[in-house]
């Protein structure tokens, strides 16, 4: 398959040739075109961590829009103008925002790229999506959900995400962590580690939780650390009704498995970056403890075909094992890839033997595209290029509202945000 070679070469494996191959500079700004000259590649980039603990996720997140390449040129063709789609991917460190800059810099002397899926941690997209934007170069995040990335970057606003934001995330937690139908808590513990994502998640459930009147603890941890021995019996003695950690695994099953040796028996909640789908590294690891525990933003529900797809490619192009995805945005890294590729084939122009691009055009294409019957459900972009969804308003003085499960519901809908939580030793879905 000739995208996976692809995939090989610019990830640097084994078999592969020198991965700065064809790197040079190039003329990129939101008006120069991109020209991709007769026999060359159109190359769609993809910019996730290849290396280090989040690569169990980026490698997923990579592989998914290897998948949905394949799976668009089966339904429009196996090119587009003539060129060949091939796919190449940048190790960007996830929150290592210096690595996530040098990845957007290979990217951008490559010839023939069109877009990046991607970068795939806030903290990393915060510093490259300037780069990418000065360039005039599309980025589309299936993953990064700072609430405020988006609308804070700076013009020409080249910067989408198929991904929630974490105040809808935030809003989900607070119907799941007060409803009477859940966990009817008065008091929580939330717990961050010291990271954009995980420092922005956490305001944004304390924020959804004290409009709800829940009296709330925060602490911090840092990203890295094993030992939360101290931490864990503070909230063993505290004893909330619920534990919340915003923050990466493996610091979340750590920090889980020394509060219940602490004693703590009561519910834990996760954010969206711990544990995706079955067989999630936190829930191998954690077994029986990891029983009850809750996550806001799983893996939406994948259809078979897709999941067999999944299976060959990962297994090809990664050494770290194969089976169904347990990344949690997988759906929306494959509904991006698709959303550029329509992009593309929309606004692209043959001039003899060349394919030709108008990098504003593509922007103002995917700014008004709306993409239905998605793997991660119905898609639009706002102003901002957040993802169009809707949160139920709260009202602190009402009553305790018996419909709240609605509202679990039309957030999970409208944004690809799918709670689940661990049952019986695997991943279920609330109904």
């Amino acid at each position: 398959m000739v995208i996976v070679v692809a995939l090989a070469l610019a990830s640097g494996g084994s078999d592969a040739e020198d991965p700065d191959t064809g790197l040079r500079d190039v003329d990129r700004g939101p008006e120069i075109e991109i020209v991709i000259a007769a026999g060359e590649p159109l190359l769609v980039g993809v910019s996730s961590a290849l290396t280090g603990p989040i690569a169990v996720r980026g490698k997923q997140y990579r592989d998914a829009v290897v998948v949905a390449v394949d799976r668009w040129k089966a339904a429009n063709g196996e090119t587009i103008g003539g060129h060949a789609i091939v796919v190449v991917a940048e190790d960007d460190g996830c929150t290592e925002s210096d690595v996530t800059r040098r990845a957007a810099g290979r990217h951008l002397q490559r010839p023939g790229l069109v877009g990046v899926l991607g970068p795939q941690c806030s903290t990393g997209a915060a510093a490259a999506i300037p780069i990418y934007n000065l360039a005039g170069v599309v980025s589309i995040s299936g993953s990064a959900t700072l609430s405020r990335l988006a609308e804070n970057q700076p013009e020409p606003r080249f910067f989408f995400r198929t991904a929630y934001r974490n105040d809808a995330q935030g809003a989900l937690v607070r119907v799941y962590v007060t409803a009477e139908a859940f966990l009817g808590a008065d008091d929580a513990f939330v717990v961050d580690d010291n990271e954009s994502y995980g420092i922005g998640l956490a305001s944004d459930i304390i924020a959804q939780l004290q409009l709800a009147g829940v009296t709330v603890t925060r602490a911090s941890v840092e990203q890295g650390a094993v030992n939360f021995s101290e931490l864990a019996r503070t909230i063993a003695e505290a004893a909330p009704d619920v534990l919340i950690y915003a923050g990466f695994n493996p610091e979340a099953g750590l920090l889980l498995r020394q509060a219940r040796d602490a004693g703590y028996d009561g519910p834990f909640v996760g954010g969206d970056a711990i544990c995706g789908g079955p067989e999630c590294p936190f829930l191998v690891a954690l077994g029986e403890q990891a029983e009850g525990a809750a996550f806001s933003g799983c893996s939406p529900p994948l259809d078979a075909d897709f999941v067999e797809q999944f299976k060959v490619v990962h297994v090809d192009s990664v050494d770290d094992g194969a089976g169904t995805p347990t990344a949690s945005f997988v759906a929306h890294y494959a509904d991006a890839t698709t959303i550029l590729l329509d992009a593309v084939a929309a606004v692209a122009e043959v001039r003899g033997d060349s394919l030709v691009i108008n990098p504003t055009r593509l922007r103002d294409a995917i700014a008004s595209s709306s993409f239905e019957g998605g793997l991660s459900g119905n898609i639009s972009f706002d102003a901002n290029g957040d993802r169009v969804g809707t949160i139920p308003p709260l009202d602190p003085d009402a009553e305790p509202d018996p419909d709240a499960p609605d509202a679990l519901g039309i957030i999970s809908e409208s944004f690809g945000l799918v709670p689940c939580f661990v049952e019986n030793g695997t991943i279920a879905y609330f109904n």
